[in-house]
């Protein structure tokens, strides 16, 4: 009977290409979920490929045919299961007593070479650093794909640098969060953000050392992402982050929460003064040089972040700091905590006279695609 099989697939494979079987790799490490609409039952994994994925002791039908949801999850690391699981749609392609046949619906975008050489390396590289880091690229190429769809591979292009481990490490926890955050909003499903800016917002964000500033990154990701056509209008604030430090980031973040803390419910405000006595500002930056803390806010000053000028004329000691934040540094404060609100073009204005003042080349590079650096040039 089973040869008879065999000459009856022979037969009708004749005047028929030959289209090659993808490799298949057995599975350590790895554990499937699956359901209709929510992955939600476990199932032990045979073997799995570019192509789809088998999973063992599956007794409900799926018809063939049939869209499930799967995810995919990492058993190492436990403290980073959040993270170290993707979500991904697949076709019912057979079934038989030993379980179904999944094909992968890849994401629109998602380069196929690409996928397989990550999903590849999921199942046969047995390094477990590697695995994660490959894991994460992987998660991180599926959301982009989400949200980029017409334009993903220039989202994904800072993952194709070789990045220090920190800097990787920095831009898969800004994505992971901005991933979060969407999933929250109840348009998630339709949320999409221009791939140049999310390539550029990557980019720089990786270079966050703290765990707030790291979150500011994230946060501006999620304001990047609209329902409506996707534009660039968020550059001018990530052209601002990417030059604050986390020192200077503390004290404008302060700042505006205090501000924001007291305004009126609904439109603009003038922010009431938000003076801090030397001991606040230690607490606050955990630097004691008095002259230091008062150089960080004369630097956020100067990028037209908080309104008044820090007195350097004096010889005696600093006794107040105003951080009393500038429209501009609410702004940028609102739009790095997820909101979308349209930016007022005065100070987008004012925000760019800032900046190409202080770093005049930079904007120019940022502004006029002209006179940017080669693309593979590291930052």
């Amino acid at each position: 009977m089973a040869r008879l099989s065999e000459w009856k697939r022979a037969f009708r494979s004749l005047g028929k290409p030959e289209i090659p079987r993808a490799e298949r790799w057995p599975v350590n490490g790895l554990t499937a979920y699956y359901g209709r609409n929510f992955p939600s039952k476990p199932a032990p994994i045979k073997n799995i490929s570019s192509s789809g994925i088998f999973l063992l002791g599956i007794q409900e039908p799926l018809p063939v045919g049939e869209t499930v949801a799967i995810t995919l999850q990492l058993e190492s690391h436990p403290e980073l299961s959040s993270e170290l699981q993707i979500m991904i749609q697949a076709r019912v392609a057979r079934q038989d007593e030993f379980g179904v046949g999944l094909a992968f619906l890849l994401p629109p975008g998602l380069n196929a070479g690409l996928w397989e050489v990550l999903i590849r390396g999921v199942a046969v590289v047995t390094n477990p650093e590697r695995v994660v880091h490959v894991f994460r690229t992987l998660r991180t190429c599926l959301f982009l794909c989400r949200i980029c769809p017409s334009g993903a591979e220039e989202a994904i292009q800072p993952l194709g640098r070789e990045l220090e481990p920190d800097r990787a490490t920095t831009l898969f926890k800004i994505a992971h969060a901005a991933e979060k955050l969407l999933v929250a909003d109840p348009d998630a499903n339709r949320m999409r953000a221009h791939p140049k800016l999310v390539a550029n917002l990557l980019r720089d964000g990786s270079w966050a050392s703290d765990e707030l500033t790291t979150q500011l990154w994230a946060g501006l990701f999620v304001s990047s992402c609209s329902i409506d056509e996707p534009d660039e209008s968020n550059q001018v604030f990530v052209d601002l982050l990417i030059h604050i430090t986390p020192r200077q980031a503390a004290v404008l973040s302060h700042a505006c929460e205090r501000a924001l803390s007291s305004a009126p419910a609904g439109g603009d405000f003038t922010p009431a003064s938000i003076v801090l006595g030397p001991d606040e500002i230690v607490r606050l930056t955990g630097v004691r040089d008095l002259a230091r803390n008062a150089t960080d806010l004369a630097y956020l000053f100067n990028l037209g972040l908080i309104q008044n000028l820090v007195d350097f004329t004096s010889y005696r000691d600093f006794e107040r700091f105003d951080i009393t934040p500038s429209h501009l540094g609410l702004e940028l404060y609102r739009h790095c905590h997820g909101q979308r609100s349209g930016i007022d073009p005065q100070i987008m204005a004012g925000a760019r006279e800032h900046l190409a003042v202080l770093f005049p080349s930079a904007v120019a590079q940022a502004f006029d695609p002209a006179l940017a650096p080669d693309s593979g040039q590291e930052k």
